[in-house]
């Protein structure tokens, strides 16, 4: 669901490891998705749009509460904030993703960015497995493919699945191995910033164990822990915490800690949605491909649209259907202008 003798290890670096990291991070977000689950209402459809914004936990100086576990839980998620980058994972048709011929059993592919996973829904038994991945440099095909979920799911659900395969990084050829367990290991409230608390929340901890290897000899280990906290009549996680160890080795580990929430339940300081629809604006299309309309037009309203790194990309004070052709495909905050008032609001580019 909702993923080396000596001398190869120096010819295979670390953005092998760091690439596999992203295929396992996107491919597993969703596995998942309320206190009760069922492959007719939980599993992703060819059409679903989920997106995130990352999360700030500097606040957490002696680490967030995954420790908690059991019945009747209460997570404290009360000092996370949203901040820049936002993620979008989009369901889309196998031949509209790159690579989707490759898959020919795939029911549909998740695509972030440049990354596309690709996946099998069955109905006997009820289950979706994980058929691969792939980017422009980096492909896993599974030949035993990682079954993440399997209906209904509920807590104190729990499933082990041996996974294995092969991969492709630029020219170079080897084989993948390892093991999935995911556990529903907790069920209680969820409490958010401003006073939100979400009851019947159920917590679903996935533990992956990768080995990459070739011609018989190990070049890699890939090591990734993933919490994911779902609440009742939602398909995506509200929150996502993901921590991630990959190493060659013949080098040092590296570790990583991605956290992001629902942006319904994380907004990002300074850039909500709702000042902008409170000026009466629609942007239209959104998303778009080369320009876009907005509703309320005024000689005076200023244009600027960021990246979501907040930088500055576009400054114009046209007043109707800008021109963005320059801009890769992608998420952007849309920023107008009006007099001493700024609204924003997020765009999309297809």
């Amino acid at each position: 669901m909702n993923l080396f003798c000596n001398k190869l290890a120096l010819n295979l670096n670390a953005v092998i490891m760091k690439k596999i990291y992203t295929l396992f991070f996107a491919s597993l977000i969703f596995y998942t998705n309320a206190q009760t689950l069922t492959q007719s209402f939980n599993e992703p459809i060819i059409g679903d749009i989920d997106r995130s914004n990352r999360l700030d936990t500097s606040a957490y100086t002696s680490g967030l509460p995954t420790n908690v576990i059991g019945n009747n839980c209460a997570w404290d998620f009360t000092k996370l904030v949203g901040v820049f980058p936002m993620v979008v994972d989009s369901f889309i048709t196998p031949a509209a993703a790159q690579n989707g011929s490759a898959f020919p059993t795939a029911s549909y592919a998740q695509n972030r960015d440049k990354l596309y996973s690709f996946y099998k829904s069955s109905t006997s038994p009820a289950q979706t497995e994980l058929l691969g991945g792939y980017t422009p440099s980096l492909s896993l095909t599974f030949t035993n493919s990682a079954i993440i979920a399997g209906y209904p799911v509920s807590y104190g659900y729990n499933l082990n699945d041996p996974v294995s395969g092969s991969f492709k990084y630029n020219s170079t050829n080897g084989a993948c191995n390892g093991n999935i367990t995911i556990s529903a290991d907790g069920i209680g409230t969820l409490n958010l910033a401003n006073g939100i608390s979400i009851p019947n929340v159920l917590r679903l901890k996935s533990v992956e164990i990768l080995t990459l290897s070739t011609s018989f000899f190990p070049v890699g280990s890939f090591n990734q822990t993933i919490y994911n906290y779902y609440m009742p009549g939602k398909k995506f996680p509200v929150v996502n915490i993901n921590y991630t160890t990959y190493q060659l080795l013949a080098g040092t580990p590296t570790i990583t800690a991605l956290v992001y929430g629902n942006k319904d339940y994380f907004g990002i300081v300074g850039l909500e949605e709702s000042n902008f629809n409170a000026a009466q604006y629609q942007v239209y299309p959104n998303p778009f491909q080369t320009t876009f309309n907005i509703s309320k037009q005024l000689n005076n309203l200023e244009y600027f649209v960021y990246d979501l790194e907040g930088r500055l990309l576009i400054q114009t004070k046209l007043s109707q259907s800008p021109e963005f052709s320059n801009l890769q495909k992608g998420i952007y905050f849309l920023e107008v202008k009006e007099g001493d008032k700024l609204y924003r609001q997020k765009i999309i580019k297809d």
